[in-house]
């Protein structure tokens, strides 16, 4: 056991999709999965008395505003946010958001693990060897949904309990790469950039972010993506989880990254 006091790397971030559960076996497309969810939406709202349109055109206004907030989002990495696709359906279906409990009618989309996802194979037992080594671990995923929704999937894959700190970009209010989302973890776990290690699987998003904000970056790659590096160059790259471990070895023994 390192002394971890004198250790060169204290907390190692992890993207989640594709990185610690794997999207190669997917089975059904986001309308498909994403429409049962949208009808809850509908349903407390009919319940409650509100003039709403038919389901197929409630979807369809659903959709079209998740659209709008991703997107204009991306001008500036900022506002991708569950409750703003909310507030805007509701207001193209002239309801005054101030009368509606948006907690209670997020509660009612039943967010889950869609069909045919798992975690990788090795993704448990990296996390029992970063918990044996006394790794700080950290999770930052850009999902728009609140952080307790995709704690829904890390309760059924039994990811939950790995981590030290745990944000989406919908909690924050800002998406990766955005500098302030990196910094709001390392605030979290008492960490600074040059001590921790990022892990995900989007060099746009992942990789880029980690170097502007001084982390070490490190981009896993599985056979089933086929990622474009667009000139962003990660400091290390693995095909599975498990070749990260002795990454952390390498860096533990190389000199210290000096600070700016």
């Amino acid at each position: 056991m390192r002394i971890v006091g004198n250790r060169r790397i204290q907390a190692v971030i992890f993207d989640l999709d594709d990185t610690l559960i794997d999207w190669s076996g997917q089975m059904q497309d986001w309308d498909e999965f994403t429409r049962p969810m949208a009808d809850g939406l509908h349903t407390y709202l009919l319940e409650r008395g509100h003039a709403v349109p038919n389901a197929d055109e409630f979807f369809k206004l659903w959709r079209e505003q998740v659209h709008f907030v991703w997107e204009d989002a991306r001008k500036d990495w900022m506002g991708a946010t569950f409750d703003r696709a909310l507030q805007l359906t509701l207001n193209g279906c002239q309801i005054d958001a101030d009368n509606i409990d948006l907690e209670e009618l997020a509660k009612a989309y039943t967010w889950g693990p869609m069909p045919g996802i798992e975690v990788y194979d090795d993704t448990h037992d990296v996390l029992d060897e970063l918990r044996r080594r006394q790794y700080k671990i950290g999770l930052v995923t850009n999902s728009f949904l609140p952080m307790w929704m995709r704690d829904v999937e890390l309760r059924h894959y039994d990811l939950i309990d790995y981590f030290d700190a745990r944000l989406t970009c919908g909690h924050v209010g800002y998406m990766k790469p955005h500098p302030a989302i990196y910094e709001h973890i390392l605030e979290i776990l008492g960490v600074e950039p040059q001590r921790a290690v990022l892990v995900g699987d989007s060099p746009t998003y992942d990789i880029a972010g980690a170097n502007e904000a001084g982390l070490f970056s490190v981009l896993i790659d599985p056979p089933h993506l086929n990622r474009e590096l667009n000139g962003i160059v990660p400091d290390h790259t693995i095909n599975t989880l498990s070749e990260l471990l002795d990454y952390l070895d390498e860096l533990e023994a190389e000199p210290q990254r000096s600070t700016p």
